[in-house]
Formats: structure tokens, C-alpha cells, sequence
């Protein structure tokens, strides 16, 4: 059986919605494109919040580039409806490519190194 990634949920963070992605080890074009379909789908539900993401990325290892296009595209359309962005993970490279992204789509990204260091608010 195959494990979706990455994994993408709801939950509640000090009252607000939140929408987590887990990464598996390796991001590609093909995921990125499945997990944004989800991802404006779930957007969709909760139409006039604005919805806090956060990426755990602790497994994740690489991604293709194509994958990290598709993804500053898809923050650049729906920053509107983005509270805030946590990345977590401890990867120097990760980190680096959230950074970019950051950058391209004009979004802060705040990276922490586990998910109890998320302070919404």
C-alpha cells in the first residue's frame, strides 16, 4: 500500500484552523500537483477563514524543482486566504528551499524544529 504525501489534515491550534501537510522523504512534480488539488479543495470548505498551514517536514529529504514551481504558484493565488505559514523541520536544505519560496510569493514562513514550538495567535 501506498502512503499519501504528503498527508494533509485539519486541526485546531489555540482556536484557529489549521490545515497540516506531512511530507514523506521526497516531494515530486506528481504529488505537489495531487496535494494541491487537496489543498484548494480544503480551502474551499472553509470559505471566508483565513487558514493557517503548517508543513511538517521532518521526513522530508529532497523535492524536484518542478514540484518546489508548482507549490510558489499555488501560495502566490491563495496568499489571500493564508493566516500564517510553520514549517517544521531541522534540514538546512528544506529550510533553505521554504525560504525561496518565501521570497517568490512575498509570504513570511516561520520554521521551528517540532510542531509544540507553533504558536498561533
Amino acid at each position: 500500500m501506498m502512503i499519501e504525501s504528503p498527508r494533509i489534515e485539519w486541526l485546531q491550534k489555540s482556536g484557529k484552523q489549521c490545515l497540516k501537510f506531512t511530507f514523506g522523504k521526497n516531494l515530486t512534480a506528481k504529488d505537489a500537483t495531487t496535494a494541491i488539488v487537496k489543498w484548494k479543495a480544503a480551502f474551499e470548505s472553509k470559505k471566508n477563514e483565513k487558514i493557517v498551514l503548517i508543513w511538517d517536514c521532518v521526513k522530508m529529504q529532497e523535492y524536484e524543482s518542478d514540484a518546489r514551481a508548482q507549490w510558489v504558484d499555488v501560495l502566490k493565488e491563495m496568499k489571500p486566504r493564508i493566516d500564517s505559514i510553520w514549517l517544521i523541520t531541522d534540514s538546512v536544505l528544506i529550510s533553505m528551499g521554504a525560504s525561496v519560496m518565501g521570497m517568490l510569493s512575498s509570504i513570511n514562513i516561520k520554521t521551528v524544529k517540532s510542531e509544540s514550538e507553533i504558536i498561533v495567535g
